[in-house]
């Protein structure tokens, strides 16, 4: 049993950088079971956590987290029953004595919440912990107090994290191929079920390049990583790949293969197979087809869909444009490749968020395309996140959506852009805590993703924590200094806090590498108001006015200018237009603060209802 000394105080850093501190003061039987376990010389580590009983800490990717008594206690209790049930009496005899009077019911549902809260944990989902109604709890994930000899005494390996290739290749061909073979190697490991599959790619900075896979191996917690070099030359590659272990660096399996490049979908379902085998995984047959399942065999267009993933990724006009060029070449070349039309409904719809398209021409194009992909895989995750897009973005309705939602993440947990677009659903309703776990959860998923670090940025900006957003929006400019929705979700932030030049910059290096121009300069207008620098407001709506007669501008766009310039009537009218017009961005009135000047207003709350977020 492990519990905490008495006295002690337990610090535990959530996820957002919360800081919680509570003393500790277990009874004597709870000090003499913890001086047994205490001689544990190994930390005991499970996903991305690991609880050192030596130092009597519980620690996140090697920060420390903090936990309220009886939480922690309850960990102590799953941990020690790694994998069995621990009934609600086991628990309230341990924990609750039958001299205290209190409401165990209450208490218990309590303490298993601030549990889930801290591990960032989901009842719905569980990944650490799972409740079995009526009875009691379980820990799900394997627990590994000897990660160094886990491989050889042939336990499951349950968590990996997977590098791109390394290359001496300036090809962009091959500098593709780098990054798609772990994408794809990724994909057929995230639809094994009880595996937990991270994606980490190389930062924009050298130094983050260069990092040690071992090493971050061992500060994300997992057990094994997989790393691997590409040479290419003409049509001929050379893959060597390496599954290691982070604890010690010992190799669990590699091997090199030459190929043609017109076998690369076989040695990709090879390295899947050999992989899933050496972490000694138990799959169904149907497990292993998954497993191998392949969206396309032809390399061309495979090749074009990579490159759509990356265009898209950075979120700018010319990213979505040559993603759309790209995915519609490939389904050009193969009709019936689901992953490209699942993409092509992403690039197509995911603009309309920024003001870019009209979501009338849009969101119906995206659907057909969505609608398409599960004609062809009916459990592609991807294409069900298109369709909760569809449904809470345009039809709005909220219910529908959130179904689609956990029906990605059911179809594949480890679908990272699944758990950002669905902490955008729980945030946008003001469910916060909700959403920040969401997205905390997807960046834990690829922690090197721009989008994702930008996200989770934005959610916190939604619930109006401006310092942890400012923290986590330069995070992901580190990450990916390429990223318009860091700089826009920044200067937000930043106008929030009354830094209104520093705003100004922001806003202005988001249009510079691609952000919409028109739909930014809103913001512009907005945040110059605020400053007092009406001149200069009205110079900026002058420039919307000009452009919005060439191309597509949201009439909401103008409602965030007026709000800013105090221009009531004029901000309304703009609102009730663009509920006419189905605008997406009005998803957002319940939460922004560029509305907060127009929230009195009976007919601002009409158009909230109509957009259902009001009752």
């Amino acid at each position: 049993m492990f519990c905490a000394h008495p006295g002690e105080e337990l610090t535990i850093e959530v996820g957002t950088g919360a800081v919680l501190s509570f003393p500790q003061s277990p009874s004597k039987d709870h000090i003499g079971s913890m001086q047994t376990a205490s001689s544990s010389p190994q930390p005991l580590r499970f996903g991305a956590f690991e609880l050192d009983l030596r130092a009597r800490e519980l620690r996140k990717e090697g920060v420390k987290v903090k936990l309220q008594e009886q939480p922690f206690q309850i960990l102590a209790m799953l941990l020690e029953h790694q994998g069995q049930v621990v009934t609600r009496e086991e628990l309230r005899s341990r924990l609750w004595p039958s001299d205290t009077f209190v409401d165990f019911d209450l208490g218990l549902n309590k303490a298993i919440n601030k549990l889930r809260e801290a591990l960032g944990d989901s009842a719905d989902n569980p990944r650490f912990v799972e409740t079995l109604p009526r009875r009691g709890y379980r820990f799900l994930t394997t627990l590994d107090s000897a990660a160094e000899g886990h491989a050889k005494r042939g336990g499951s390996i349950d968590s990996i994290a997977v590098f791109p290739l390394e290359s001496d290749n300036t090809d962009p061909d091959t500098e593709c191929l780098a990054i798609g073979i772990p994408g794809s190697i990724i994909h057929s490991l995230s639809r094994i079920p009880g595996l937990h599959v991270i994606s980490w790619r190389n930062a924009a900075s050298g130094e983050n390049q260069q990092s040690d896979p071992l090493a971050i191996g061992r500060r994300l917690g997992v057990k094994a990583v997989l790393t691997g070099r590409i040479w290419q030359r003409a049509n001929m590659l050379r893959l060597h790949v390496d599954l290691l272990n982070p604890a010690n660096g010992e190799e669990i399996w590699g091997d090199q293969y030459d190929r043609d490049l017109t076998e690369l979908f076989a040695v990709q379902d090879e390295i899947s197979r050999e992989v899933s085998q050496k972490l000694r995984l138990r799959m169904t047959g149907e497990d292993e087809n998954r497993l191998t399942k392949r969206y396309t065999e032809n390399v061309e267009a495979y090749q074009l869909y990579v490159r759509a993933r990356h265009g898209c990724e950075q979120r700018t006009a010319n990213g979505f444009k040559r993603g759309i060029e790209n995915l519609t070449r490939a389904l050009q070349i193969d009709p019936n490749y689901a992953l490209a039309h699942a993409e092509l409904a992403q690039c197509i719809s995911v603009p309309c968020y920024y003001g870019a398209v009209d979501p009338n021409i849009a969101y119906p194009k995206a659907k057909a395309c969505a609608l398409r992909a599960l004609e062809i895989d009916p459990n592609l995750a991807e294409a069900h996140d298109v369709l909760a897009s569809f449904s809470q973005n345009y039809d709005w309705d909220w219910p529908a959506g959130e179904k689609s939602c956990k029906r990605t993440i059911e179809l594949n947990p480890n679908y990272a852009t699944g758990r950002y677009h669905y902490s955008y659903h729980l945030a946008l309703q003001g469910r916060f805590d909700e959403g920040i776990r969401e997205a905390t959860e997807a960046v834990s998923r690829d922690p090197m993703s721009g989008i994702l670090n930008s996200g989770l940025a934005f959610v916190l900006l939604l619930a109006r924590r401006y310092d942890e957003c400012i923290k986590q929006a330069l995070t992901a400019i580190d990450v990916d200094p390429l990223m318009a929705l860091c700089y826009w979700t920044l200067g937000v932030s930043r106008e929030a806090k009354g830094m209104y030049p520093e705003a100004r910059d922001a806003y202005e290096k988001s249009i510079g590498i691609g952000g919409t121009h028109g739909f930014l300069n809103s913001f512009i207008v907005h945040n110059y108001a605020n400053w007092g620098k009406k001149p200069e407001a009205q110079e900026a709506l002058r420039k919307m006015k000009e452009i919005s007669k060439s191309r597509y501008l949201p009439r909401l766009a103008f409602t965030i200018a007026y709000e800013g310039l105090g221009e009531h009537e004029l901000a309304i009218a703009e609102l009730q237009q663009a509920c006419v017009n189905r605008e997406t961005n009005l998803i957002f009135l319940k939460t922004w603060p560029h509305f907060d000047g127009l929230r009195h207003d009976p007919r601002f709350q009409e158009v909230e209802r109509r957009v259902g977020l009001r009752s």
